[in-house]
């Protein structure tokens, strides 16, 4: 039995936690360069004394024997948040690129150590699945998943024919039917294990299979594509291997220089992708040699920029829109007039994951 102050300890956590994930991720998504200061004064006041006073007072309890395991991975869980939380919040001017990335780092090991813990921590359930799943959460995350296959989140080391990858697959797989794959590339300087959260919660409630591999270099090799196209192609090539994927529904996608990469490496490979979402991304000069083939002249694209980009301009890319309209290339543009180069979790859900759905396959 699990004494009633240190459930209630517990539970107080949970809530906090649930809220600042939440606040959190919104930042994260919304943040605009010029009012990174606004941003941290949001996510500071979203704090409350989760970290400085709760977080403390709970560590210092001593608990129950058959909560000893939860409690230290659950504190491991909240000090990466802590860590995530201060290193946005001390982000200043030039260097608040690399305070972001940081937090993004600290944020991935959090949340998976939390995942991994989620069956114990029931009031933080609904951070894994969008609001219309959730009500089959039981039916969708299964205490004992039926898989002989490795189901949830799984990490592959680097191999001579491939890069390490992160991958997702829903606890829900059955071998006997064929799933959906998405394939999610990172922006510059980041990571698989980061960037497949951006993508988990739509997975696990939609039933699709994740994989996010790491570029073979800090970045994607946009100067000769090539290098990681072989590498992405590689990946997939593994994970079909295990997993039993609907070779007509692979799709595309990523993030700033992933959302880049995403449009080379459709050229390279145009016969395994059903469609290709590059996000606050920019078409490469490299890629001339290839339009001027007309290479995955057949593949669906659907480009998604904000107005308020400040890495990538918007006429640049409206610009890359008209050619690839002009060359006959089947696209689909979408401007954002109040977005500008952050992370996608409202767009993957609400624009990008629907127009998946759409596609037919090839």
């Amino acid at each position: 039995m699990i004494p009633k102050e240190y459930q209630k300890k517990l539970d107080e956590l949970q809530l906090n936690l649930l809220a600042w994930l939440r606040a959190f991720e919104h930042e994260q998504e919304e943040l605009e360069f010029n009012a990174v200061r606004e941003s941290q004064q949001r996510l500071e006041n979203a704090a409350g004394n989760l970290f400085a006073v709760q977080m403390v007072e709970f560590a210092k309890l001593i608990p129950p024997d058959a909560c000893a395991d939860l409690h230290l991975a659950f504190t491991t869980a909240v000090n990466y948040c802590q860590e995530a939380n201060e290193a946005y919040l001390n982000g200043r001017g030039s260097t608040f690129s690399n305070s972001f990335l940081q937090s993004r780092t600290f944020l991935g090991k959090g949340l998976e150590r939390l995942y991994k813990i989620r069956m114990e921590l029931p009031i933080l359930e609904e951070f894994w699945f969008t609001a219309t799943a959730f009500p089959n959460k039981d039916k969708l995350d299964p205490l004992f998943p039926r898989s002989e296959q490795p189901v949830g989140i799984i990490r592959k080391p680097a191999r001579k024919e491939h890069a390490r990858y992160s991958l997702y697959v829903p606890e829900i797989y059955d071998h006997d039917q064929s799933w959906p794959l998405i394939v999610a590339l990172h922006g510059g300087y980041g990571s698989g294990e980061d960037y497949l959260w951006a993508w988990l919660r739509l997975a696990k409630s939609s039933g699709y299979i994740v994989l996010s591999p790491k570029s073979l270099d800090v970045t994607w090799s946009v100067l000769d594509p090539p290098v990681d196209a072989t590498s992405i192609e590689a990946c997939i090539e593994e994970v079909c291997q295990e997993y039993k994927v609907d070779q007509q529904r692979i799709f595309l996608t990523g993030l700033s220089d992933g959302g880049t990469f995403s449009y080379l490496a459709a050229f390279c490979y145009p016969e395994l992708f059903a469609g290709v979402a590059p996000i606050a991304g920019e078409l490469s000069q490299v890629a001339d040699g290839m339009l001027r083939k007309k290479m995955a002249i057949d593949v669906p694209f659907y480009v998604i920029h904000g107005v308020h980009d400040h890495i990538f301009h918007i006429k640049s890319v409206r610009s890359t829109c008209g050619l690839l309209e002009h060359l006959g290339y089947n696209l689909k543009f979408d401007e954002l007039a109040d977005w500008g180069h952050a992370y996608p979790y409202k767009i993957n859900a609400e624009r990008v994951l629907p127009w998946f759905e759409s596609l037919t396959g090839k």
